[in-house]
């Protein structure tokens, strides 16, 4: 069985319930999309120990882009993995860094030097990579290629980081589909799954990391429970497929009014993080 990690891609107002189900949270560092200090700090202090913290680079860093701002961004990104002790960046080039000689060895130096600070590093390639050729050059750099698991067989290694990519308003993994991404985690070391849209509890489940003390309604998106029944009975939508979640779903379902352990956006009145509010002394390298 293999140390796996599940999460989503979005920072939720009630993160200690999140975290009390989830081991995994991948945050984009993007400038203007960073929470203020004060709730990346009040983020920081609830985490359990062992919880992981994944960053997505600023979009011109991954670009491979240079100049000021540029910088200016990368220091904001490495203030915020400070705050949290993030253990992970994610490099997600755009379509327009194509494989040639050039990108491979720009690529590799913005690797080396994410990795400069004990960070590991994974590369998530858009366009027109093969990927083939995408994977040989990860590897070649250090970095871990991010594979998405539902659609493909992964590749073999010790060491698994996975993207579930959403399709359509509300898209959530079905039962069936989180049995097969079980599978597929189970030869690594270690797994890192995050989720886009809904189905990161049918993991769990799936792994079987789902807390004894976990209720269904807490492990299933919202009226899933009920149809819970149905769905073991074959009532299912289909094996394999990504399932539209009703409109009824949408909301955050982390959201828990009546909850003294939420972190409600009303109540912080921090600006977003940038490379002027968490200039320190003791900024990473």
């Amino acid at each position: 069985m293999p140390t796996a990690f599940v999460g989503e891609t979005h920072l939720p107002k009630n993160f200690k319930r999140y975290a009390r189900q989830f081991s995994l949270l991948e945050l984009d560092c993007e400038p203007g999309s960073i929470p203020g200090k004060a709730k990346l700090a009040a983020v920081a202090e609830a985490a359990p120990e062992g919880f992981v913290f994944s960053l997505l680079v600023p979009s011109r860093l991954a670009s491979l882009e240079s100049g000021p701002d540029v910088e200016a961004s990368w220091k904001a990104a490495q203030n915020v993995a400070r705050l949290l002790g993030a253990k992970w960046w994610v490099v997600r080039t755009p379509a327009e860094v194509r494989p040639t000689r050039r990108s491979r060895e720009a690529l590799a130096a913005l690797v080396q030097r994410l990795g400069e600070g004990g960070m590991r590093v994974a590369w998530e390639p858009r366009g027109v990579w093969d990927e083939n050729a995408a994977a040989e050059t990860a590897a070649a750099i250090g970095a871990a290629f991010v594979q998405d698991i539902a659609r493909e067989v992964p590749r073999a290694g010790s060491v698994l980081y996975s993207r579930l990519l959403a399709v359509g308003k509300g898209a959530r993994i079905g039962l069936s589909l989180a049995d097969l991404i079980a599978e597929r985690v189970r030869p690594y070391d270690e797994a890192f799954v995050v989720v886009e849209g809904q189905g990161a509890r049918e993991i769990q489940q799936a792994l079987g990391l789902a807390g004894e003390d976990d209720g269904l309604d807490d492990l299933l998106p919202l009226g899933a429970a009920a149809a819970l029944a149905g769905v073991a009975a074959g009532a299912s939508a289909g094996d394999g497929e990504v399932e539209e979640e009703d409109d009824a779903d949408d909301g955050d379902d982390l959201d828990d009014e009546g909850d003294d352990d939420d972190f409600d956006d009303e109540e912080d009145d921090d600006e977003d993080l940038d490379d002027e509010d968490l200039d320190d002394e003791d900024e990473a390298p």
